[in-house]
């Protein structure tokens, strides 16, 4: 069809085709969507830790209000746990790689905090070797806390932990375990009774995550976790 111009002249519009190429808006939609995500991601992490530092603190709190040296000595390890995740949230910022960490050891300190609720439950933990991992300390006990956290409140009363040859490191109860229509979602929602921490299992993936490892679920009542 012909149109007349202004100038009674005729014209045949050009229509240019777009299919093939992102307009501006498009591409700033994009950016900003991206950016929304990264931002709610940073703060999802932040309320995260800040979570697992007021579970600190409690424990903190309950030792002070034991008397003995014991619960001063508690206080004081969690004292000084709450400033490893200070130094260990600048570190994760900093995008630097962890140095490497005496896993037993780490263990041993998380089954000390645990010990009151292990013996009010009459659980046992049975502990194998388990490798160094290339992560701050600070962060493998918050992994190993919230794994062991999770197995006895679910009802276990034996719970291992063991490493595999490929240096994956495995926490399995005799416990219910996880129905296969939650599997999925077992990341996402959680929270503790133990400590009242919350959302552990999502801060354990999130520090995992972030230093190039990984968590995974095995039914019904294994979850396995490697670092880099």
């Amino acid at each position: 069809m012909t149109y007349l111009d202004a100038y009674g002249d005729g014209f045949r519009p050009v229509r240019t085709l777009t299919m093939g190429w992102p307009r501006r808006e498009d591409l700033l939609v994009d950016e900003l969507a991206g950016l929304a995500r990264a931002y709610a991601d940073s703060q999802a992490f932040v309320s995260l830790l800040a979570h697992e530092l007021r579970t600190r603190l409690k424990v903190t709190e309950r030792a002070l209000s034991s008397a003995g040296t014991d619960g001063l000595e508690t206080a004081r390890a969690n004292t000084r746990t709450v400033q490893e995740l200070v130094e260990m949230v600048l570190e994760l910022e900093r995008d630097r790689s962890g140095e490497p960490a005496d896993t037993d050891a780490a263990l041993r300190r998380v089954l000390h905090d645990l010990r009151p609720d292990v013996e009010l439950l009459e659980a046992e933990i049975l502990a194998g070797e388990l490798p160094i991992l290339l992560l701050p300390p600070g962060l493998v006990e918050i992994v190993l806390r919230n794994l062991l956290a999770n197995a006895l409140e679910a009802g276990a009363s034996t719970v291992e932990v063991f490493a595999r040859a490929d240096r994956t490191i495995c926490i399995r109860d005799d416990g219910p375990g996880v129905a296969p229509e939650h599997a999925d979602a077992i990341f996402d929602v959680y929270s503790t009774k133990l400590g009242g921490g919350g959302f552990g299992l999502t801060l354990c993936r999130e520090i995992l995550r972030r230093r190039g490892g990984d968590i995974w679920l095995e039914l019904p009542s294994t979850f396995a976790f490697c670092s880099q």
